[in-house]
C-alpha cells in the first residue's frame, strides 16, 4: 500500500508545474463508459457498462453517484454483477487546473448466479488528484479503500487519462488496479464548464 501512495504523490510533485495552463476543473460531469474486470482465479472477465455523475453543489464541494452492470458466461450459465455507489467529496485546488480531492461513500454490491445471489454494502474512502496539463489533457491518479460489511476490504490505485475534443465533451480511458481484481474503461464525458 506504501508503493501505491508513492506512486500517487510522486506524479502529483512531478506534474504540478504542468498544470498552472489550464483553466480550472469542474466536479459537475456525466460519464458513460464500458468496463471489463479481470478477477484473479477466474478464467472469464466480467463486461457491461458503467454510469457515474458528479455534481458541484458549492465551492470546492460535490455529490456523486455510480452503477455498473456486468455479466459473464461460465460454463454456460450467467453470471450477473451491479455496483453503486453514493457520496460526497471535497476538492482542494494547488494550481489554477490541479486538485487534490477527498471523498466518502456509501457502496453497495449484488451478485446473480444460478443458484443463488449474494447482496453486500459497506463504505468507501478515496483521495486522489486531477489536473490538465493543456487544455485539451487530463491526468487522475487515485488511491481508494473499500470495506464491505461481509466481504472484507481492498485498497486499490486508479488511474485515468481524459481528451477534451471540446470544452464539455471527452473520451477516456482508466484503469483500477486492486489486490483481486483489475478493472478497465473506456467512454465517454460531458463536462459542465467551471
Amino acid at each position: 500500500m506504501r508503493s501505491k501512495i508513492a506512486v500517487v504523490l510522486a506524479a502529483a510533485a512531478a506534474l504540478s508545474p504542468c498544470f498552472a495552463q489550464a483553466d480550472g476543473l469542474s466536479y459537475s460531469y456525466l460519464d458513460l463508459a464500458y468496463v471489463n474486470t479481470d478477477i484473479d482465479g477466474v478464467d472469464e472477465d466480467l463486461d457491461g457498462f458503467g454510469l457515474r455523475g458528479s455534481l458541484e453543489v458549492a465551492d470546492n464541494i460535490f455529490l456523486f453517484a455510480g452503477y455498473a452492470d456486468q455479466s459473464a458466461s461460465v460454463f454456460g450459465s450467467d453470471i450477473d454483477y451491479q455496483a453503486y455507489d453514493i457520496g460526497g467529496g471535497y476538492a482542494w485546488s494547488f494550481a489554477p487546473a490541479a486538485d487534490v480531492y477527498g471523498r466518502i461513500a456509501y457502496v453497495k454490491a449484488e451478485l446473480d448466479f444460478p443458484g443463488g445471489d449474494v447482496d453486500d454494502d459497506g463504505y468507501s474512502l478515496g483521495v486522489g488528484m486531477r489536473g490538465r496539463g493543456a487544455q485539451q489533457f487530463e491526468l487522475e491518479g487515485a488511491l481508494n479503500y473499500v470495506d464491505f460489511s461481509d466481504g472484507g476490504d481492498d485498497t486499490s490505485l486508479g488511474l485515468g487519462a481524459r481528451w477534451y475534443f471540446t470544452d464539455q465533451l471527452a473520451l477516456g480511458v482508466e484503469g483500477e488496479f486492486g489486490d483481486d481484481a483489475d478493472t478497465y474503461g473506456i467512454g465517454g464525458r460531458w463536462t459542465v464548464a467551471p
